[in-house]
């Protein structure tokens, strides 16, 4: 088979999986939704000020499911070039302080150890500079919940910066993360059309039964932190990144082994 299009092949079905994966996701928080408003329907909430509170957390989870729909389709639109890539020269010296900005508040709610080094002088690279701030925005925010020190810095080569997030991660477990991605492409590849439908078998009797109200509100309580697993993140970034001039890395720490080195690698620009 020709290199050139089994890496086309390979792409379209990572793509595929992509796809998937964020659908499976997503059934979490649409099913809370599903299940407090049938509470709400059966008169099952304990009081008035309950079925309010339970109308705020379905329009919560509903609009934080719209938001990542909306990245979904952002990232799509970039792919197939609807929305092509807007490449310029960026300044890093005022990206780096932008991205501090806009992620220091929610480091410091997790008491996170967060240090930014910036540039003194221009460092330029030529991308596009909104999606890269979002990429390395939702990055930053996938490390937090799972890192006690962060920083952000610049790493420079004889032909790259590379702009990178150190984090309390071993780098090994999160390359598994990002390659269970293939796993879940294989797993739903193999299901039959049988297993993806829904059970229609069961009486409506079954289907009436009392709800499990402690169930309802443990899926809701992760339903109002949604947001992509870091599978999910760290694809988005593998995808978006070539799409602007860049690529992205996942590398060990140089020294200490349960520590990450998250790499965003730019060209240097010509003097």
């Amino acid at each position: 088979m020709d290199p050139a299009y089994q890496q086309l092949w390979a792409l379209e079905r990572f793509k595929s999986g992509f796809l998937a994966r964020i659908s499976h996701e997503l059934r979490s928080p649409i099913n809370v939704i599903i299940s407090l408003s049938q509470l709400i329907l059966e008169d099952l909430c304990e009081d008035p000020e309950e079925e309010r509170e339970f109308i705020a957390q379905s329009k919560a989870a509903a609009l934080k499911t719209l938001t990542l729909f909306d990245q979904i389709a952002a990232v799509s639109k970039l792919d197939i070039g609807r929305e092509p890539a807007t490449l310029d020269q960026t300044d890093l010296s005022f990206l780096l302080p932008e991205i501090e900005m806009l992620t220091t508040l929610q480091a410091a709610n997790q008491n996170i150890r967060y240090t930014v080094t910036a540039p003194d002088e221009t460092v330029e690279i030529y991308t596009d500079r909104k999606w890269l701030k979002n990429t390395l925005v939702s990055l930053i925010q996938d490390a937090i919940a799972h890192t006690k020190l962060l920083t952000l810095f610049l790493d420079y080569s004889e032909a790259e910066i590379a702009i990178v997030i150190e984090c309390d991660r071993v780098a090994t477990q999160l390359q598994a993360e990002y390659d269970s991605l293939a796993e879940f492409i294989l797993d739903s590849s193999t299901d039959s059309p049988e297993e993806n439908q829904p059970q229609s078998n069961q009486s409506t009797d079954n289907q009436s039964q009392s709800i499990d109200l402690k169930s309802i509100r443990s899926q809701n309580e992760q339903a109002q932190n949604l947001q992509f697993s870091t599978a999910l993140i760290l694809a988005t970034a593998t995808t978006a990144l070539p799409l602007i001039n860049g690529r992205f890395e996942i590398a060990p720490h140089p020294t200490a082994s349960d520590r990450t080195h998250l790499k965003c690698i730019f060209s240097k620009l010509a003097s």
